[in-house]
């Protein structure tokens, strides 16, 4: 098994030679400190992306936590505004059928009323 930084440059190489020896060639033109500056930046690299990922998923969070709490007060809402619809769709019926059977009694004393009138009318002029 070789290892090498990269298919352009020459660096370290380990062979395997038996069971458990691993001999260990370091090339002339490999240069430790630039790789380890580039492994460096690298590392910061990733570092600050891995804070930008903490600080978007504490923005989600706190995002998806008032959204769920929004939610929850809608639900309570709208929980009693149905409570409040269907008292008053109680409440019309029944007071839908009161002003039914209000309706057709002042029409039948209202119709009674005109024709004892006209009648009264009709027995004094005629």
């Amino acid at each position: 098994m070789a290892w090498q930084g990269s298919s352009s440059r020459e660096g370290l190489s380990s062979r395997s030679q038996g069971s458990d020896q691993v001999h260990i060639h370091i090339d002339k033109g490999f240069d430790f400190d630039s790789e380890v500056d580039i492994l460096r930046s690298h590392v910061g690299r990733i570092k600050k992306l891995s804070q930008a990922i903490d600080e978007e998923t504490k923005v989600q969070g706190s995002l998806i936590n008032s959204l769920e709490e929004s939610m929850e007060r809608a639900r309570m809402s709208l929980k009693r505004t149905m409570v409040r619809l269907n008292i008053a769709y109680k409440q019309a019926q029944s007071n839908h059928m009161l002003l039914l059977v209000l309706f057709a009694v002042v029409l039948f004393i209202s119709i009674y009323v005109i024709s004892k009138i006209y009648k009264l009318g009709r027995h004094i002029i005629g």
